[in-house]
């Protein structure tokens, strides 16, 4: 078996630094290996089902498994009866097995990014043991599994979470077969997982792992790695898992489905910011940065330690972080969780990073790492004062936070010179706390800012009109009353509704004024939501 740390082809001329020193087992132990996913699930589930659904996807895309699991339709997503076609199905199949288990709330709405998440933090534990010995890897796991952007998603009632955790499983195993570490399963099963990230979020799923893959090859120069991937096998395993599903909505939707999926919602979410989700070339720098707190500061240290010129899994590992890094960044559309990929090959590196202070000290870097961590955490602590800038009544719940953020970082900062291995652990408590702190303190704050879910408890599942009403606050009525919410155009449709009786309307802050100085109507407030969004009830005044 070729070893794994051999120089590049590419590369073959020019002289290797020096070698780390090995480790001394590359199998991730098992009490290790549990108490890592324990942890990892137990900060997840924390809390999991007291955060209402949040913004206008989380609401959606609960809703439309709601309606596939009672109607018993697997094929074609449906929202308020009507197809719905612009995500394929995988969540929706989990959540509604979820929803038969837990009934239809907020934990099994999210339950689907918790399994991913787990399974997303254990894989790249794995790789990690493999690729760099087993203290490298439980570091990468701990680095991935506790930092605040795996943490969100992996609370969230989303594809994004899915999508990552199988491309981590999938890259992760074709990454290991071309390194001639794992054996020929390996590649089926990569193709297997292929098959359920084309289900977890389209053709995403296969272009992220064939993008880091293919430039891998390419820089290797090594024709006899590219024989390790021929395997009719994988194919045939990726296109039984996903195409029947593909196969099946197109023959129910038609030309519709090619139309809404994979043209509007995926080819144009590339191309364009039609879905009104701009961001400038370097948006994901300090979505990285910021989402892996309080591990941030290892990042830019274990970057600029990597040597792809003398190391193939450096340079693997590298292209499986850099290529859809920059994928993402020319996209037109960019959003926090489309960066979820690249995170597992950050906590690669960064978990390696963390072995070889242990095992060689940090110096410079260490002191580095904790410069980046002390002005994160200065971000960190800046956050309530911001929300009480913006009168935010809940700003005082996050001083814990700011203040816990600053001690761990100070400390970090005082031991990793002397202390490598210490210095860790206590990150390791630090980021444990910091995500147990932002579950005890989330709830009320995001209630009142990023859900509807108060404006909806009046309605007691009675139709709801929406004029001009924010999308967060009105698209919370998709889960919250039953489906039971219709956009209307204006004046007229709402006093033409309440000439029988009264009518309940959702409307934005201008548009309540209108109703309210309309004289043929009589308006009271049921409740009032996020950004001055209301609940009214509209009867005429006569």
């Amino acid at each position: 078996m070729r070893s794994h740390v051999s120089q590049s082809v590419l590369f073959a001329n020019e002289p290797a630094p020096a070698a780390p020193l090995e480790p001394a087992s590359r199998a991730l132990p098992p009490r290790g290996a549990a108490l890592l996913l324990a942890l990892v699930g137990a900060v997840l589930l924390l809390r999991l089902g007291t955060v209402p659904l949040l913004g206008p996807d989380e609401p959606r895309y609960a809703r439309v498994a709601v309606e596939m699991e009672r109607a018993g339709e697997w094929v074609t997503p449906t929202l308020q009866g009507e197809p719905w076609l612009e995500k394929p199905p995988l969540y929706y199949w989990m959540a509604g097995v979820a929803y038969r288990w837990l009934g239809e709330n907020e934990t099994a709405a999210r339950l689907p990014s918790v399994l991913a998440a787990v399974l997303t933090v254990g894989v790249t534990a794995l790789v990690g043991a493999r690729l760099f010995g087993a203290a490298a890897g439980l570091h990468a796991g701990f680095v991935l599994g506790l930092s605040i952007l795996p943490f969100a998603y992996g609370r969230a009632a989303s594809m994004d979470m899915l999508l990552a955790a199988c491309v981590t499983v999938a890259q992760g195993l074709i990454a290991l077969r071309l390194l001639g570490i794992a054996g020929r399963l390996a590649v089926p099963v990569a193709g297997a997982f292929v098959g359920l990230a084309l289900l977890a979020k389209g053709p995403l799923g296969l272009l992220l792992p064939a993008l880091a893959t293919g430039a891998y090859l390419l820089l290797a120069r090594d024709r006899r790695t590219w024989r390790l991937l021929l395997s009719p096998a994988a194919a045939i395993l990726a296109a039984a898992v996903a195409l029947p599903w593909y196969l099946l909505a197109w023959r129910e939707n038609g030309q519709v489905f090619v139309e809404v999926f994979l043209l509007n919602h995926n080819l144009q979410r590339f191309t364009s910011t039609i879905h009104r989700h701009p961001g400038p070339f370097y948006y994901y720098v300090p979505v990285v940065l910021l989402g892996l707190a309080p591990w941030s500061g290892l990042v830019g240290t274990a970057l600029a330690r990597v040597r792809p010129r003398a190391s193939r899994p450096e340079m693997l590992v590298l292209l499986w972080l850099v290529v859809p890094f920059v994928f993402f960044s020319l996209a037109g559309s960019k959003l926090p969780g489309y960066i979820l990929p690249c995170l597992p090959p950050v906590a690669l590196l960064a978990g390696r990073q963390a072995d070889l202070w242990v095992r060689e000290g940090a110096r410079a870097g260490g002191r580095a790492a904790a410069l980046v961590g002390l002005a994160v955490a200065a971000l960190l602590a800046a956050a309530p004062f911001v929300l009480r800038a913006q009168g935010d009544p809940y700003w005082r719940a996050l001083l814990p936070l700011g203040a816990w953020s600053v001690i761990v970082a100070f400390l970090f900062s005082r031991a990793i010179a002397r202390d490598a291995e210490r210095a860790l652990r206590l990150l390791r408590t630090g980021a444990a706390g910091t995500l147990l702190l932002i579950a005890l303190a989330a709830p009320p704050l995001l209630a009142a800012r990023e859900s509807g879910r108060v404006l909806f408890l009046p309605a007691n599942g009675r139709e709801v009109l929406v004029w001009n009403a924010w999308r967060t606050a009105w698209m919370a009525g998709y889960f919250y009353n039953d489906g039971r919410v219709r956009p209307v155009d204006g004046l007229d449709a709402i006093v033409s509704a309440a000439a029988s009786g009264s009518a309940l309307v959702l409307a934005g802050p201008g548009e309540r004024r209108t109703l309210e100085q309309e004289p043929s109507l009589r308006v009271a407030t049921l409740a009032e939501g996020p950004r001055r969004n209301a609940l009214l009830l509209v009867r005429p005044s006569r």
